[in-house]
């Protein structure tokens, strides 16, 4: 019973901090604690109820089993009723600016569209990197040391890994856009980091990403928007079908930054042309 009010306590503060973590990790983490907490209490309710009709030795197995499937379904019913609030169309028009929003071109305005590409590197996120690569390495051993089971330190590893190598990832980054749209690839890993179909760019900016109005150096998610600054300087901005906002730093400056805008709104425009003359 301690588990499950634990985990409707961290249901609770989750859905609070909606507003300050992005809703797809707090939908992930209010389904994680619908799940272990339903499941805690359907393991009690099986268990007291079967050892006062059977006896303990009457608890198997399969009820277990049937306490872990109504768990699973209690996180399904989590993940659904905690949904991501897609705004509609006119509601995010309203919100980007004019000059901003992505229009249909058709016939004599469609033109190939010129790829741009440009690297970013970021001293912030090497350094994050490095330093959890040594941090969980030493706590992997010290936990190693102390006589803790192997899965405890593949779990210490597993975990500080992830970490590092996400970070590592961001360290350095190739930033392209091309008629399919934009696209993050790592140069350090050889994984895409990031990517916005066309089709899903609703508008596109150039603004001076200042850090302290974006949440911090290095990469930043928030409810709506997420951030990838360098330093604090000019960057392009871009507006998903969804809602949120993807805003890159371009450490080459601002023309750079304007050029990729100009190439990314032609690239949405004719994919939303194409599509408008479709339907």
């Amino acid at each position: 019973m301690t588990v499950v009010v634990l985990c409707a306590l961290a249901a609770a503060a989750l859905a609070v901090l909606q507003r300050v973590v992005p809703q797809a990790w707090s939908r992930w983490a209010i389904t994680a604690a619908a799940a272990v907490g339903w499941g805690a209490l359907l393991v009690y309710v099986v268990t007291v109820w079967r050892t006062g009709v059977s006896g303990p030795e009457e608890v198997g197995q399969l009820w277990a089993l049937l306490a872990v499937v109504g768990a699973l379904v209690a996180g399904l019913v989590g993940y659904v009723v905690h949904g991501r609030r897609v705004p509609p169309p006119a509601e995010l028009r309203e919100r980007i600016p004019e000059r901003a929003r992505t229009q249909p071109l058709r016939g004599s305005a469609v033109r190939p569209v010129e790829p741009w590409t440009t690297e970013v590197s970021s001293g912030t996120m090497r350094v994050i990197g490095w330093g959890l690569v040594a941090v969980f390495l030493v706590t992997a051993v010290a936990v190693a040391a102390s006589g803790e089971s192997l899965v405890m330190v593949v779990v210490v590893l597993l975990v500080g890994g992830g970490a590092a190598l996400l970070a590592l990832a961001w360290s350095r980054v190739r930033l392209r856009v091309d008629e399919a749209g934009l696209e993050v690839r790592s140069r350090v890993l050889p994984v895409r980091v990031a990517s916005v179909a066309a089709e899903d760019v609703v508008g596109v900016e150039v603004l001076d990403l200042d850090p302290m109005r974006w949440g911090g150096i290095g990469l930043r998610a928030l409810p709506e928007r997420t951030a990838y600054i360098v330093d604090g300087g000019p960057g392009i901005v871009v507006w998903k079908r969804d809602g949120r906002r993807l805003a890159l730093q371009v450490t080459e400056g601002e023309a750079a930054a304007r050029a990729g805008a100009r190439t990314l709104l032609r690239a949405a425009g004719q994919r939303l042309g194409e599509s408008s003359r479709s339907s």
